[in-house]
């Protein structure tokens, strides 16, 4: 028993006392015993009662019935009649405000026992009952609620790549005009590229059924695949992918690709003069979050005048920034031709705070 707390309301002080004696035998507590409606509505705020006992002829000018009434307007708290009253015209009064039982005198020990137990175990499942229904209810609206923003968030990420594909369609067709400048031409190509490669990204976000992540080995073959259309024109280079199923977020996804998209591109453009090689692209994650992103190809290197990053070409200083966005590291390779390293964790987003500037002057 869980010492639950039973207010008596019972005008009759002998019958009132008897039933706190049967009460507190079977484990309950009785915080008050009083003769009349009104006095019950102030003991119950006293007092908050797991249970109302209630008889309905009482001193006053409030019967019980319409104590009861007022108890399940004001309180969430079961009420049990306890009277000698079985007329119709008492019961329907009675049955408007839907108690928890109705004993008659002169009652049995028994009886009341059952009674009230049922009253707490009735009012405690309706409880539950209710907490369920509103979970689901706030469950239904926080579905609805997240299915409009992952309409939204699709229809943004689509709109981005139509963006992106009308600024590379307007730099391609641009680039048609310097195709005699060869040095322009290959700039054009070359931010093309990148645009096509944060394009990728979107388009993926924008069929994936998880909106917080990618299928980034899929994404790798396919910028592979678009770099190799793009450079390989009249060259005999070998690419081969080795890698794990790994999905990233946006926010780390976009960085990756344009750092694959710059080490390829320099692969492509400048580790073989001969229009021959191999180029070895990896990735793969270990037990502790880690990523480890390696492309390496056997072509003739990078000359020693050269030291990256900020001795070298902007696309290494590019690079370099990309791989610090990441807060990554780089371990680079010169030897029998060149690999780059790049060790890294998975970016979490960062809230963006919107603050108001007049709290600031404040």
């Amino acid at each position: 028993m869980a010492n639950e707390k039973i207010l008596i309301v019972e005008d009759e002080e002998l019958v009132a006392q008897d039933i706190k004696v049967i009460l507190e035998d079977l484990g309950y507590e009785v915080p008050a015993i009083t003769p009349s409606a009104e006095e019950a509505l102030e003991k119950i705020e006293e007092s908050c009662p797991d249970s109302v006992l209630m008889d309905i002829m009482l001193e006053g000018e409030m019967d019980g019935i319409e104590a009861a009434q007022k108890i399940s307007e004001r309180y969430d708290i079961p009420v049990v009649y306890l009277t000698a009253y079985s007329n119709q015209e008492i019961l329907q009064r009675a049955k408007k405000t839907e108690p928890y039982g109705y004993i008659l005198k002169p009652f049995q020990e028994r009886d009341l026992q059952i009674n009230i137990e049922m009253a707490l175990y009735k009012h405690e499942a309706k409880k539950t009952q209710l907490q369920l229904l509103q979970q689901r209810a706030v469950n239904k609206y926080l579905k609805k609620a997240l299915d409009e923003k992952e309409a939204l968030l699709r229809e943004v990420h689509h709109r981005v790549k139509n963006n992106l594909q009308i600024i590379i369609s307007l730099l391609s067709l641009q680039s048609k005009y310097f195709e005699d400048d060869q040095r322009i031409h290959e700039f054009f190509k070359d931010y093309v590229n990148q645009l096509k490669s944060m394009a990728s990204i979107h388009e993926k976000v924008y069929q994936s059924e998880d909106l917080s992540s990618i299928d980034f080995t899929n994404y790798i073959i396919g910028l592979v695949s678009q770099l190799s259309s793009s450079y390989k024109k009249s060259s005999d280079i070998e690419i081969e992918i080795d890698a794990e199923d790994i999905a990233l977020n946006v926010e780390t996804a976009i960085p990756c690709g344009l750092i694959i998209n710059e080490i390829l591109t320099n692969s492509f453009k400048h580790a073989f003069p001969s229009k021959k090689g191999k180029i070895l692209v990896e990735m793969y994650s270990n037990e502790y979050g880690m990523y480890k992103l390696k492309i390496s190809d056997d072509g003739v290197g990078i000359p020693e005048y050269i030291e990256y990053p900020y001795k070298g070409s902007f696309g290494f200083r590019m690079l370099n920034t990309l791989i610090t966005q990441l807060g990554g590291t780089l371990d680079l390779n010169k030897n029998n031709g060149t690999s780059f390293i790049i060790e890294f964790e998975e970016l979490r987003y960062k809230e963006r705070l919107i603050v108001d500037n007049s709290e600031l002057d404040n």
